[in-house]
């Protein structure tokens, strides 16, 4: 099975990192845990959460590359993400290319899981918390958006949207629109659930 080998490849790529393997393997586990909950496609997840960081430690030329081959306004790209999250569009094209994967929840989890969109699915959304809130990571915003996930998926993107935001706004980083869309527009929706 593929999952197998994403394994086995990570096992390898990951060899002298072992916080960042604790990491992705934290996310996978905590994304099969609310997989289970909502009744969604497990090995949609675990792949999705196996690949999510595949390209974490591409240097910046690496990631570009891979980007320049197969987006087309890459300046766009490049205005609006730091360096930081790029490794999720590079990870989207890994997995299309050298793992052959086709599945739209699992490739658009990949590469929204850094800072997510409005309307995400049910697998983006798993994706994008579980990166956010796997037990290895321990900061407060983690630990809070750990605790209102057990109850409101929803209002758990949100926060963590919204948490992100105010931190890089603190620190004048860059922060792309599609953050603020996807803030506003599960600002909206809880609204709506609350009314």
């Amino acid at each position: 099975m593929i999952k197998d080998v994403i394994l086995s490849d990570l096992l390898i790529e990951l060899k002298d990192k072992p916080n960042r393997l604790k990491h992705v393997l934290g996310v996978r586990d905590t994304a099969l845990e609310f997989g289970k909950k909502f009744n969604l496609d497990l090995d949609i997840l675990e792949t999705a959460a196996l690949l999510h960081d595949i390209t974490k430690y591409y240097t910046l030329n690496q990631n570009k590359e891979i980007i320049d081959r197969y987006f087309g306004d890459t300046k766009k790209i490049y205005e609006c993400y730091n360096e930081n999250i790029l490794h999720a569009f590079s990870a989207y094209v890994i997995a299309k290319e050298e793992y052959n994967i086709t599945d739209g929840e699992i490739l658009n989890s990949i590469l929204n899981h850094t800072i997510g969109r409005a309307n995400m699915s049910m697998y983006e959304k798993v994706i994008f918390i579980s990166d956010y809130t796997e037990p290895n990571r321990t900061y407060k915003s983690c630990v809070k958006v750990r605790k209102i996930a057990e109850t409101n998926l929803d209002k758990a993107v949100f926060t963590a949207i919204d948490d992100s935001i105010k931190f890089y706004e603190k620190d004048d980083g860059l922060i792309p629109l599609i953050a603020y869309e996807a803030r506003h527009y599960y600002r909206k929706l809880l609204e709506v659930q609350h009314d």
